[in-house]
């Protein structure tokens, strides 16, 4: 057990975050796109800024201080002197938070009654659907994925712990935890599942929201998996770390059909993002985009392909249009008919697409604490010799006379 998971965590690849996010919001008919900390539409060939998130709640504590801090710019005020003020100034700036370009959205999800936006600075928003922000709250570590439904929004972190709270963050409960970063999650549409992947290979089906009571396991991808969607009520699909992209039957919990995409990403590179707009499902890998169209008989077939000129970072997908963010960096909008991308429009916009694109997460691998294992099984090793040196040595006295 332990050499192979010493040799899972070496093999295991570290997850670049663009700060960036493209969503799809079926209610509204537009796509919100993420870029740091702004929040943008667009809708009819226009962009939109629609909000600033990111920003924390202010603690009690902290309202005190901004008090504090007022009652000391009016006395300076009256004081003589520039040195006072100096100080004063210095004081700011050490209490300032941080700046706005160090947090971004890292995800969006959407429902009929609220937008919910969460950051990597630990920051949980909720937005009405006029934009208008309702209620924000800190998590308690990095969320890594958002869902939201018209009573509760629940988010996951990178401790492997899910929570559920109420659309106006003031109660929340805590759901399921994993023993590894929880990559992803949805929520069936029945709303009585919650399904959670994870950095350890697993993707777990719980009961929700008494998520205590798990109806089951999907076991089969070799690496971590990072993107499970929904594509009908009781189909699941599965993309992991090993690049094996599998499709599950939530009714009875089996495997129905795995894409074999070994040619095509020794030949176009590793999946870099997924989105579905039914019945398509769209997967692109850093120049290539491969569509698939779910039959009837509840199985995907191969529709088309698409090379870019750029690299591909992530895509969101319409009815009708494709919008898709390259390393350009540039935003590209394309017409999207029967499983086919054409007629490529580069989107201009307010927002500057190269302060988030090229920026991303740090590579943080997985330290690999061997040496505690190392003076265990020597010291295990030592005590079975010592204690097969007393047994012969037990024998020998028996067999001989005293």
């Amino acid at each position: 057990w332990y050499q192979r998971r010493v040799r899972a965590n070496n093999l295991r690849l570290n997850i670049k975050c663009p700060m960036s996010v493209l969503h799809y919001d079926k209610f509204s008919s537009s796509f919100l796109v993420g870029v740091g900390v702004h929040l943008y539409q667009y809708l009819d060939s226009e962009v939109k800024l629609l909000a600033s998130c990111g920003d924390p709640p202010l603690t009690s504590h902290q309202k005190n201080e901004d008090v504090e801090n007022k009652n000391k710019e009016e006395q300076s005020n009256n004081k003589e002197g520039n040195q006072t003020e100096k100080d004063d100034t210095k004081e700011k700036e050490q209490k300032a938070p941080r700046a706005e370009g160090q947090a971004f959205i890292t995800g969006i999800a959407t429902c009929e009654e609220c937008i919910a936006v969460i950051n990597n600075n630990k920051v949980v928003e909720t937005f009405d659907r006029n934009f208008q922000k309702q209620a924000s709250v800190v998590a308690i570590k990095r969320p890594t994925s958002v869902q939201v439904t018209n009573t509760h929004v629940v988010i996951s972190d990178k401790s492997g712990d899910a929570y559920s709270y109420t659309l106006s963050l003031s109660e929340q409960k805590y759901l399921l935890g994993h023993v590894s970063v929880v990559m992803d999650m949805v929520i069936t549409l029945d709303h009585k599942f919650l399904v959670t992947c994870d950095r350890d290979e697993k993707i777990r089906i719980s009961h929700f929201p008494n998520c205590y009571n798990i109806e089951s396991y999907l076991l089969g991808h070799e690496e971590y998996v990072f993107r499970i969607i929904l594509l009908s009520p009781n189909l699941l699909l599965s993309v992991g770390g090993d690049q094996k992209i599998f499709v599950w039957d939530l009714s009875t919990n089996t495997l129905l059909q795995t894409l074999q995409t070994d040619d095509v990403t020794k030949t176009h590179g590793d999946v870099t993002s997924v989105s579905y707009s039914a019945p398509y499902l769209l997967i692109s890998r850093t120049h290539h985009v491969t569509t698939y169209k779910l039959t009837d008989n509840q199985t995907l077939e191969h529709t088309s392909d698409f090379i870019s000129d750029h690299d591909i970072m992530c895509l969101a997908a319409s009815e009708n249009k494709v919008l898709v963010l390259t390393k350009e960096p540039k935003l590209e909008c394309h017409q999207f008919s029967n499983g086919v991308l054409s007629d490529k429009n580069v989107i201009e916009g307010q927002f500057d697409l190269s302060k988030c694109v090229n920026s991303t997460l740090p590579e943080k691998k997985k330290v690999v604490r061997t040496a505690g294992f190392t003076d265990y099984f020597e010291r295990k090793r030592k005590r079975i010799e010592e204690e097969e040196r007393k047994e012969e040595s037990r024998k020998l006295k028996v067999e001989s006379p005293s």
